[in-house]
């Protein structure tokens, strides 16, 4: 693989004294496929607090290293590598822009004679990818051109599989269910998905799964046509797509050149797979698909690579522009002006994040593995010496500080969201040593296996009545990974009340993980704020606990009790039918008495449960739900085993998703049982990727939960607007027909007599080819529910009437 467009202008820069490698050098460097770089993030200005005067005051920090002995912009807890005053005075004299400049040219010169559609197909195989799903349309033949089979290109080779959806929005869904069941082994992080549409429409039908991905942090990267740049203004299925896109990407950009190419691409891979993943959009007009790297176009974009200036109007009329050299220094700034960040190049050829800075931005992409004293929201980002602070991992200070709160605490609570799942391992040691109970988020599912006495399994709004007991009551709250959602705090004011008295009295309190620093305090004010990832973190006060363990063994043994005891009085409960006794006509009009029990939700779900767990296959299932009764069933009753073994759309809370994230989670993990549990209202916005499953024999597993309603809302209806239903009941088809038409088989159940067999049917009988299980079954609420409005501990947990704050309905 050739070095990375971006790390090669950084490679020549840093490399640009004699004793070191030449420039050409670093562009012929090879690596292993789908090289990556290190952390970082670029997310979206709307979600995060900044400080404006404090924007580009990090220029300040990139000082003559032959002065401070620090490499460029680097600063206390990163590389220090000294770079000499002789190379200094080289790049002050301009040599680091013309050997940046020449180190470029030869790169493009690699792609010299290709057009932009071929560079594309050709970077998307260097980052590895094996499969995209897209639509086809007139702007983006040239880019779909390259995916053909007989196409000159490929010659023996298979090529990148390509997948028809049935519309844009659902190959998005499907890229996202690649996304996020993927895990690189090689660095850990997730894979991208791909997407390719075309303009106007084919754009406009991908801002849901890209706002979804963007909410739920899920890699994406969405290529898309666009009418040409001739043509005239409001042409055909043109439209504003890099603007539509920006408020709900991490990038959003629309190439201006074939020359762009080669960088935006592994730039848009870098942003999308690093830091908390995301979505980035490139717009694709379609002359220049086709338009050939040539001399000219090289010369004319190394003519216009610009800097990173203190120069208003400058960086006003550069502010599209995504490369840029810093004048005079080691670093470059990729991104827009107030949305970028600087780098600078390893001896490996690694992008390294250069920590430049104190404003929102780069805090917010830059772990500092730093420990900060709590402080009110509106003064995280002040300047005050008196602040306390301490480096995650020291012997001492506040790291010993915490580590000493952690340990002497007597009803300590682990909170793991999402940034936990990759430190399953990590998580487990400490709930052990400790014993402490540990809850998860819905993106955390697994992280924790729920057969671990130590589990207590999902807290929030319609979490285990358990955990959210437990965290109203714990002194110590840890909350790694997560970022305190409303649907997990129930009101704020009244969110850990005994936690926030032993902080007062300096015996607990709160201790907050996250890897963006704009969440300290946002929502709940921590005592301790670890800029960090969840898996560092963890590794850290394991470290420092085996070095120092607690001299009080059993000091959470009622607290541990109280858990046993709170999860035996409260349950989840799952309504109970008596049976029905029915006289029917057989075929020959012979009658007979049959009895039949009806069924809920809840005991579909913990029937599949059952035997998946007594099978022993529950660790090699993935789950994939829509929005609804059905998604917060499947959370409670599934026992969850394994990090990101439920896939769902969490922040946004997508209907219809279930399908396609099932489909992206076979093609990525095809010896996996993927199962889609999804409700008829989900089901009926999508059920159009039954062709796509068909056509493709994706093996999946597809179980429908009909009761011809969207419950979730209609139960609020029932709460909050004196049973006043509209827009909640569906008319659903015979699923078990629509399946046949598309040459899939299915099932059919509508009585608990026969939920046994069928399950065993369908979750073993079908293991190469798809399935579908439509199953019929009463309207009935998800209960536990935290009415809105109420503290976490407020729980609506039988269904039965009872007085609400009309005014405070749920969303």
């Amino acid at each position: 693989m050739k070095l990375s467009a971006a790390a090669a202008i950084l490679a020549a820069a840093t490399y640009s004294s004699p004793s070191n490698i030449s420039p050409a050098a670093a562009f012929t460097a090879v690596s292993s496929p789908r090289r990556t770089v290190s952390d970082i993030n670029l997310i979206q200005p709307r979600t995060r607090r900044r400080d404006d005067n404090d924007t580009r005051r990090w220029m300040s920090t990139i000082e003559n290293p032959s002065t401070t002995g620090k490499s460029v912009g680097t600063s206390e807890g990163f590389r220090n590598d000294v770079v000499s005053s002789a190379a200094w005075d080289d790049l002050v004299n301009g040599s680091a822009e013309l050997a940046s400049k020449d180190a470029a040219r030869k790169y493009m010169h690699t792609f010299k004679g290709e057009t932009a559609a071929h560079i594309i197909y050709s970077k998307l195989l260097e980052h590895g990818v094996t499969v995209v799903n897209g639509y086809s349309g007139g702007a983006i033949l040239p880019l779909l051109d390259q995916f053909h089979q007989r196409h000159p290109r490929h010659g023996d080779g298979p090529g990148i599989r390509w997948i028809t959806n049935s519309n844009e929005s659902s190959a998005g869904h499907v890229a996202e269910g690649i996304a996020k069941s993927s895990v690189e082994e090689r660095d850990g992080k997730l894979a991208a998905g791909i997407v390719v549409a075309t303009s106007g429409p084919g754009a406009t039908n991908l801002v849901t799964p890209i706002t979804d991905a963007m909410c739920d942090g899920v890699p994406l990267l969405v290529l898309c046509g666009q009418a040409a740049t001739t043509a005239p203004q409001d042409a055909f299925q043109s439209c504003p797509a890099v603007d539509i896109m920006k408020p709900v990407t991490k990038w959003s950009y629309q190439i201006k050149s074939a020359a762009e190419v080669p960088f935006a691409m592994d730039y848009a891979f870098y942003v999308a797979r690093n830091g908390r993943p995301g979505p980035v959009y490139l717009d694709l007009p379609k002359d220049l698909q086709i338009q050939q790297l040539t001399d000219e176009l090289i010369e004319g974009f190394l003519d216009g690579l610009g800097s990173y200036k203190h120069d208003d109007a400058y960086d006003r009329d550069h502010d599209l522009e995504f490369v840029r050299l810093i004048p005079d220094t080691t670093a470059v700034h990729l991104g827009r002006v107030d949305e970028g960040l600087s780098f600078r190049v390893d001896e490996g050829g690694e992008l390294v994040p250069v920590e430049s800075g104190h404003d929102a931005y780069h805090l917010d992409h830059h772990n500092t593995d730093t420990i900060y004293g709590g402080v009110d929201y509106d003064q995280i980002y002040e300047d005050d010496s008196a602040r306390k602070t301490g480096k995650l991992g020291a012997a001492d200070g506040l790291m010993k500080e915490m580590v000493d709160l952690i340990k002497n605490a007597r009803r300590p609570f682990i909170i793991a969201g999402q940034g936990a799942n990759d430190a399953s391992d990590e998580l487990k040691e400490l709930a052990e040593t400790l014993q402490i109970p540990v809850a998860t988020t819905l993106h955390a599912l697994g992280t924790f296996d729920e057969r671990h006495p130590l589990a207590t399994n999902m807290l929030g709004m319609h979490g285990h009545a358990t955990p959210n007991y437990l965290i109203q009551d714990c002194d110590l709250l840890m909350c790694v990974g997560s970022r305190f959602d409303d649907r997990i705090t129930g009101r704020p004011s009244d969110f850990i009340p005994a936690a926030k008295q032993a902080a007062k009295e300096g015996r607990g309190g709160v201790i907050h993980v996250d890897v963006r620093f704009s969440e300290n305090a946002k929502q709940v004010r921590p005592d301790y704020f670890v800029h960090s990832t969840g898996k560092k973190f963890l590794t850290a006060v394991n470290a420092a606990i085996r070095a120092d363990p607690p001299k009080e063994s059993g000091r959470t043994k009622d607290w541990i009790a109280k858990k046993w005891q709170l999860e035996a009085e409260y349950p989840i409960r799952i309504n109970q039918y008596p049976p029905e006794t029915y006289t029917v006509q057989d075929e020959e009009g012979n009658s007979q008495e049959v009895t039949r029990t009806k069924m809920c939700c809840q005991s579909v779900i913990a029937e599949m449960d059952r035997q998946l767990l007594e099978s022993g296959k529950i660790d090699e299932a993935i789950f994939s739900t829509g929005v609804g009764i059905h998604q917060m069933a499947a959370a409670q009753l599934i026992t969850w085993t394994k990090p990101r073994q439920m896939l769902s759309s969490g922040s946004l809370g997508t209907m219809g998703v279930s399908l396609g994230y099932c489909m992206g989670a076979k093609l990525a993990n095809p010896t996996k049982m993927c199962i889609s549990v999804d409700g008829d209202g989900s089901f009926n916005m999508t059920f159009t990727e039954l062709k796509t499953i068909g056509e493709q024999k994706i093996p999946v597993k597809l179980l429908i939960l009909d009761n011809e309603s969207q419950m979730m809302v209609e139960y609020w209806q029932r709460l909050f607007h004196d049973e006043r239903y509209i827009a909640v009941r569906n008319k659903s088809p015979e699923y078990t027909t629509l399946a046949s038409a598309f040459g899939i088989k299915s099932l059919y159940a509508e009585s608990m007599e026969e939920l046994e067999e069928k399950m065993r049917s369908f979750l073993f009988d079908y293991d190469d080819e798809p399935v579908l299980f439509h199953v019929r079954i009463e309207r009935t609420p998800c209960l536990p529910m935290v009415a809105p409005g109420q503290p976490l501990d407020n729980m609506i947990l039988v269904d039965e009437d009872f007085e609400v704050d009309k005014s405070a309905a749920p969303s």
